[in-house]
């Protein structure tokens, strides 16, 4: 039976932002509602592309929690088995930066529902029924001892069951530190198959040493050494990297490259103007997924990936709301930002 199921666990958490998106969260008389987290940017963005997927994680029994559900299942993603309970929803604030004023984001998340949560084996066996990949991130486990347990439990059990693991780094130093992030993620690393993260988020969990710059061509390199750094120690099907030129907070230069069967592939950067900083990352994330799937070469996956990366910055939201044909012709050599008539 061909495996057709893409699986997510972790948070999805109410987002706040200022009406106003220049303004400052001390200027904003009023906030634009949204929902947003890592694991399910990328279900639903993978959904969006037509992929069959499935979100385990758990909401408040009351409006917030049936909102941020209706909001899942607007994308198209099964939410059969998500969990109602007493609690309350997380929740993130977002300041969009401009020019040389970085973006910010504060977050209240402390005992929010979903991380009192324990999953029962039963769901994790019935999910990974049929299922393909297993989409995690370094965020989940850092919110509580319910979500480590809950990582590891499902990491053990989807291995069971043939389930590819993908990982992302996703290092979050106001959640926890960095030797807190390797002790755990040095537990679930031998069961990764595919790698997801940045020269940062290596530095930031495995102790990686580099240098910033501003120059594109230079944090390619620096990428690339990362890769070699993680793989001396750890074995994987692919590793996939953002890179991330930061001329400014509101102009960036977006790229990725790929490590497959010891080879790498880059594929063209992007130099844009950011509308909206969050997102690009699990962008990325499910263009990778997506491209496994559609069974694209590796030259292929990360050209998709790096368009999925760049044109979900353009746009207001989490979620990249393009589809595949929207973002083959975005890396395309035609991107100028014309009139489509």
């Amino acid at each position: 039976m061909k495996r057709n199921k893409i699986v997510g666990y972790g948070e999805l958490l109410l987002r706040l932002t200022p009406s106003n998106h220049s303004q400052l969260i001390d200027q904003a008389t009023s906030l634009n509602l949204s929902f947003g987290g890592s694991e399910s940017n990328i279900i639903s963005n993978l959904s969006n592309l037509g992929h069959n997927t499935k979100m385990i994680t758990s909401f408040p029994n009351n409006s917030l929690g049936k909102s941020a559900n209706r909001f899942l299942r607007s994308f198209g993603v099964n939410t059969d088995d998500i969990i109602f309970r007493n609690g309350r929803i997380g929740t993130y604030f977002i300041e969009h930066g401009a020019s040389l004023r970085s973006s910010k984001i504060i977050y209240d998340r402390l005992d929010s529902c979903f991380s009192k949560e324990k999953v029962d084996d039963k769901v994790w066996n019935n999910v990974f029924n049929n299922c393909s990949y297993f989409v995690l991130s370094g965020i989940t486990p850092s919110l509580s001892k319910e979500c480590q347990d809950n990582v590891l439990r499902s990491v053990k059990i989807a291995k069971s069951n043939k389930v590819k693991i993908v990982f992302d780094l996703n290092f979050r130093r106001n959640l926890w530190n960095e030797k807190e992030a390797f002790d755990f993620v040095s537990k679930i690393i031998n069961d990764v198959d595919i790698l997801i993260g940045n020269t940062g988020s290596i530095s930031d969990i495995f102790g990686y040493k580099y240098k910033s710059s501003n120059n594109f061509l230079e944090l390619e390199n620096t990428t690339k050494d990362a890769c070699e750094f993680i793989s001396k120690d750890f074995s994987f099907d692919l590793i996939a990297l953002t890179i991330r030129n930061q001329i400014n907070a509101t102009y960036n230069q977006l790229g990725g490259l790929i490590k497959v069967d010891g080879k790498y592939f880059n594929g063209k950067s992007f130099e844009i103007d950011i509308i909206d900083r969050i997102g690009g990352g699990d962008a990325f994330s499910s263009g990778i997924i997506h491209s496994l799937i559609k069974g694209y070469n590796s030259q292929e996956i990360i050209n998709f990936s790096n368009s999925c990366f760049a044109l979900t910055q353009t746009i207001k939201a989490d979620i990249n709301y393009f589809d595949e044909e929207d973002i083959l012709e975005f890396g395309s050599d035609d991107y100028s930002g014309h009139i489509k008539r």
